[in-house]
């Protein structure tokens, strides 16, 4: 399976380093922009079925990518982490890479604990791989669940900081598995 993640294009709460989470925003003028361009990365490749989040920014950059000619999947399970609590508040406003540590998998009142994260999107790919494994497939996403399907394919850390890449809006990772 070819598999392609691509983050979604900004919104104003990207734009204003905001913890965004499940708020269900929509892409600015940049942000559609950004998926324009990303659609012109995929138009020479081969591409079989595109799997998106639900909420609306995700909608409209897996739209753009697929111009009414790949078929749309979406998944609750690629939903971007709850950050309960913490939505709405600025980045700096909370440790982050203790926040992202999954050796300390903190629980928090309502945020969504990193271990919880990462188990969601573990069985989503272990679906995934079963059902398309010899599939081109791109998944249009938040940048935590980016996060990590980075340090799913690539090891978590020993320190288990899963906050050390920074991912950009309508960036996107490739992985050949």
């Amino acid at each position: 399976m070819k598999l392609y993640v691509v983050r979604h294009g900004e919104t104003i709460e990207n734009a204003n380093n905001c913890l965004v989470g499940r708020i269900n925003s929509s892409l600015t003028e940049k942000g559609i922009e950004q998926a324009k361009k990303v659609k012109e990365y995929f138009k020479d490749k081969t591409i079989d079925l595109i799997v998106s989040s639900p909420l609306d920014r995700c909608r409209q950059t897996a739209k753009i990518i697929s111009d009414d000619i790949i078929p749309i999947y979406y998944s609750d399970s690629l939903l971007g982490r709850n950050h309960g609590e913490f939505t709405g508040k600025p980045r700096d406003s909370i440790n982050f890479d203790e926040y992202w540590n999954y050796n300390k998998n903190i629980q928090y009142k309502e945020a969504e604990s990193v271990k919880d994260l990462y188990d969601r999107i573990a069985k989503l790919m272990d679906d995934l791989k079963g059902e398309f494994k010899d599939k081109s497939i791109i998944i249009v996403t938040h940048s935590g669940v980016m996060r990590v399907l980075y340090y799913y394919f690539n090891g978590i850390p020993e320190n288990g900081i899963l906050s050390e890449i920074t991912i950009k809006n309508c960036e996107v990772f490739e992985y050949d598995i």
